[in-house]
């Protein structure tokens, strides 16, 4: 059970669960000079950001992080549902290998207990997101691999989440291709920062948005590498 208190904010929520890799090889330094894992913190600080500076995405807008390998080389809950206006952001430390599939299952599992509890407060909400960025090969063993990602692929089809998986340089497409029936985009070197800043538009214009809406989303062209 969250600890979200809705008692001074009944607004509708747009739920958003990061499923980010901080396994050893998110260490490796990009064009510019930083490492993978310094951009993606810094896109994180700039979503905490982007998120305050608008007046309707910081009343709508729910985050829970899934952190994929780090020091303890598995998959972790480090944030639980989180209201915009209370995010603050944290760095990932990397380590480790890449169980992904583990990390997929604990964001679903994320998913369906914040639509439980929006339900307990008498909270409408939008389509829960996922994004999961990766720039590595699932290391799971390949049942439980396969497993997650049926169950994360079924979950999309019916209707329970919105997946979105994002490759960094080196990411195996294959493999986050199995996750959604939308094809994953792959990061042009590292603009987490254009990645997470189209990522606060866009949770904004979900949480504006109505059950049955076409949603019209920010082109992804800022950050994904269109010749892949």
């Amino acid at each position: 059970m969250t600890t979200v208190d809705y008692s001074g904010n009944p607004n509708q929520r747009t739920p958003c669960v990061l499923v980010l890799d901080a396994s050893g090889s998110m260490d490796t330094q990009g064009s510019n000079g930083k490492t993978r894992i310094e951009a993606l913190n810094e896109g994180v600080r700039v979503l905490e950001k982007s998120l305050r500076e608008d007046d309707t995405a910081i009343t709508r807008v729910q985050l829970a992080i899934v952190s994929v390998g780090g020091p303890g080389n598995d998959a972790d809950v480090m944030m639980d549902w989180t209201d915009a206006n209370n995010f603050q952001a944290f760095p990932l430390t990397t380590g480790g290998a890449t169980p992904l599939g583990r990390g997929i299952q604990l964001a679903l599992e994320l998913v369906e207990q914040g639509k439980r509890d929006l339900k307990s407060a008498g909270i409408s909400y939008t389509r829960p997101w996922m994004m999961v960025i990766s720039d590595g090969e699932p290391t799971d063993d390949s049942n439980l691999w396969s497993a997650a990602a049926r169950e994360c692929k079924a979950a999309e089809a019916s209707k329970q989440v919105e997946v979105f998986a994002i490759g960094v340089e080196g990411a195996n497409l294959q493999s986050l291709g199995e996750l959604s029936a939308k094809p994953p985009l792959m990061l042009d070197g590292v603009k987490f920062r254009e990645l997470f800043v189209w990522l606060s538009s866009s949770l904004s214009a979900a949480s504006r948005s109505r059950p049955g809406d076409n949603l019209q989303l920010p082109s992804t062209d800022v950050w994904r590498n269109v010749g892949i």
